[in-house]
């Protein structure tokens, strides 16, 4: 939580903290910006009424917890109010008896994040300005949730290609059109990161490509799905020692949880194979394809747009 040099994704600043994952009890899909007002009160009465509460286990009830609260006099930051960095450097998390799982709780985008300078950093939490914590809060409503998924490598470009100069939220999607996709970010990050390098990022802002890049992704997912020849005891797919965005895409696009080594680097062959044979088809965002060849992508005219 070192807020006033090192931006975390859970602290990014001073102005707002994410408390996604807090409390470990919740359904799918909840967030708090939904019950905004019933829980800015909770805050508020579970904030006045720590400093009175008594030392010892209180488990949490139901999917609210009491540990959970404002950590500014201003009621913007939001967060554990039993986390070592509130208290001297004492973990007090265990007085919930959730505390294990607290302590442990850090999702995959934080981690993605942590993997980026701290100017890297900085050039994406521009596109949360103006948020106040429960919006930074919200996985519908912040980008950088939906974003991180890319992977390290990618967002770097980006904020190399783009000087580090920062541009608001909506600007950055009026001028990167492929970040408007559907496509589950971790699922397609292999494959969108062996097509793209230094010289060719201008094909992000492209509808054309984006088009292209989703019919080849459903194919190639489809293809690979079919083309597994999967065995009852093979390990978990995560676990193998390859590179775990090709284990992503194997894993979240094809479907494929369990599978042997050899036959994870047989797939891999062909999926490499199918991308360099998708990188020939566009070389730039206004190729048009040989009389007579086949046309395995479609051709979708390019749509500008103006960003204001």
């Amino acid at each position: 939580m070192n807020r006033k040099h090192e931006p975390t994704l859970c602290f990014p600043d001073a102005e707002k903290s994410c408390f996604a994952c807090c409390p470990p009890i919740r359904t799918a899909g909840y967030e708090h910006i939904q019950y905004k007002n019933i829980i800015k009160r909770i805050l508020r009465e579970n904030t006045r009424a720590f400093a009175g509460r008594k030392q010892g286990i209180s488990p949490i009830t139901g999917y609210s917890c009491w540990a959970l609260g404002y950590l500014d006099k201003e009621y913007r930051l939001v967060g554990c109010l039993l986390h070592p960095s509130r208290n001297k450097g004492e973990e007090l998390r265990y007085r919930i008896d959730y505390g294990e799982k607290c302590k442990r709780e850090s999702c995959i985008e934080s981690k993605i994040f942590m993997t980026l300078s701290i100017k890297e950093r900085k050039f994406w939490l521009h596109l949360t300005d103006g948020f106040d914590s429960f919006s930074y809060s919200s996985a519908t409503i912040n980008p950088l949730f939906h974003i991180m998924g890319w992977g390290p490598s990618l967002l770097r470009l980006i904020a190399m290609n783009e000087d580090m100069n920062s541009f608001s939220k909506e600007f950055f999607f009026c001028k990167y059109i492929f970040f408007h996709t559907s496509l589950n970010p971790r699922a397609n990050a292999y494959l969108i990161n062996q097509i793209l390098k230094k010289n060719n990022l201008h094909l992000l802002k492209s509808e054309s490509f984006l088009r292209k890049f989703e019919v080849f992704s459903e194919r190639l997912s489809e293809q690979i799905s079919k083309a597994a020849h999967q065995t009852y005891d093979a390990p978990y797919t995560h676990l193998l020692d390859l590179d775990h965005l090709f284990l992503n895409f194997l894993r979240l696009s094809a479907g494929l949880v369990k599978i042997n080594k050899d036959e994870a680097c047989r797939l891999k062959d062909i999926v490499d194979k199918d991308i360099q044979q998708f990188k020939k088809t566009i070389r730039d965002e206004d190729e048009i394809i040989s009389p007579g060849r086949p046309a395995l992508y479609p051709q979708i005219e390019t749509t500008e747009v103006k960003c204001l």
